[in-house]
């Protein structure tokens, strides 16, 4: 029997005025869980900071609750692996997804306003 760990992992989408949530629960292994771990931080870089409760509270919550499930299935990946187990494909990893780099938009825009007030305010 392969090893599993009860994790949540999250996506976020942000939209301009309102937000959804994505979640799965369950006990992963940790290659399924990984690759979805992977897919909905892919997607919450996507799309998950399109508004401004987004931006400061919906995406930075979701990411690091599903940095913290990588990390407890990353241990269960590091474990002496099972005989007879299959090794299921993860796909690619968050960064070499172009998609992910969608989110360097509104944090530029938002680091930009910032400065803007900050100095404005000087």
């Amino acid at each position: 029997m392969t090893p599993t760990a009860p994790v949540t992992i999250r996506a976020h989408r942000g939209l301009v005025v309102i937000m959804r949530w994505r979640r799965a629960d369950g006990p992963f292994c940790g290659f399924c869980g990984i690759a979805l771990v992977r897919e909905m931080t892919a997607a919450t870089l996507r799309q998950g900071w399109w508004g401004v409760g987004s931006l400061i509270i919906g995406a930075p919550v979701a990411l690091m609750s599903n940095l913290l499930a990588y990390r407890k299935l990353r241990r269960l990946q590091l474990a002496v692996p099972v005989p007879g187990t299959v090794r299921p494909r993860l796909g690619k990893p968050v960064l070499h997804r172009p998609s992910a780099y969608v989110a360097l938009i509104p944090l530029t825009w938002a680091v930009v306003v910032i400065t803007h007030l900050v100095l404005s305010a000087s």
